[in-house]
């Protein structure tokens, strides 16, 4: 079995094991279905280094928190990997998630039909309103309509077009565009092997080059708890662990003490 069959097959399960592990309304919103959080991979952590990926990791721990500390003076923010058959992390490695992304499209594939001259589009928002909409891609012959132009019959013509639209909108599967769905790693790997030198990475995570780093701090709003980031200066990487976290799980805070720290800590 490939990781692309093994991460589809846990997603479409919709498992207990992802349900119970819902511990709160923003990780179900970020896609639980499709998510295979830490407390997830624990469990298929040793099939998970069966896979060509994985296989050379000398340990790999799963973390539960996108930025972490090890030992008592190395913090590390995880990166994002698209993943690929080149693709190989080696020696230690900390994993903290596996996503199943959406169905993505190549714009440049909208109009190519998919049965029988036809196709129908994925949604596509309104950038503006965001609101949704589809299209129906019907060809023909433009040789076909000037024959029978010439011979002032167009109902032909037009009962293949009708003909062909009604079979779009009796079976619209038939005739959906089909994109292409990726899995996405985020985690520290000590050595990242990538033999698709020539793709761009567009999808990363924290630039290690960055003068500060992502820390999440948790306050409550409405009364709910929410958790956000906040850039803050890689000098106060300790400092923050300490005034934010506690065991290593967020500790409740106020926008007012986040911003009271940076400034004491200029």
């Amino acid at each position: 079995m490939k990781l692309e069959e093994f991460v589809t097959k846990l997603c479409n399960e919709k498992s207990d094991l992802n349900q119970k592990n819902a511990e709160s309304t923003i990780a179900y919103l970020q896609g639980i279905e499709t998510l295979l959080n830490s407390k997830v991979l624990e469990e298929v952590k040793d099939e998970l280094l069966k896979f060509d990926v994985f296989s050379e990791c000398d340990d790999l721990e799963i973390v539960h928190f996108p930025t972490f500390k090890v030992g008592d003076d190395k913090v590390f923010t995880t990166q994002t990997y698209k993943y690929s058959e080149g693709i190989k992390f080696k020696g230690k490695g900390y994993l903290y998630s596996i996503y199943l992304t959406p169905e993505l499209y190549d714009p440049s594939k909208m109009l190519e039909p998919v049965k029988n001259g036809a196709a129908i589009s994925p949604a596509i928002y309104n950038p503006m309103t965001f609101e949704p909409t589809k299209h129906i891609l019907l060809t023909w012959s433009p040789e076909m309509a000037q024959d029978l132009s010439i011979t002032k019959d167009e109902t032909t013509l037009r009962n293949d077009i009708h003909k062909l639209l009604d079979d779009v909108l009796d079976n619209p599967e038939e005739y959906r565009m089909k994109g292409t769905r990726h899995i996405m790693i985020r985690g520290v790997f000590e050595i990242v092997n990538d033999e698709r030198k020539f793709e761009p990475n567009y999808l990363v995570g924290t630039i290690q080059e960055s003068d500060t780093f992502t820390g999440y701090y948790m306050v409550t709003e409405n009364e709910s708890l929410v958790i956000k980031t906040k850039q803050i200066p890689k000098t106060l990487n300790e400092l923050f662990i300490l005034n934010f976290t506690e065991d290593g799980k967020l500790k409740e805070t106020t926008e007012e003490e986040l911003n009271q720290f940076l400034e004491e800590n200029k």
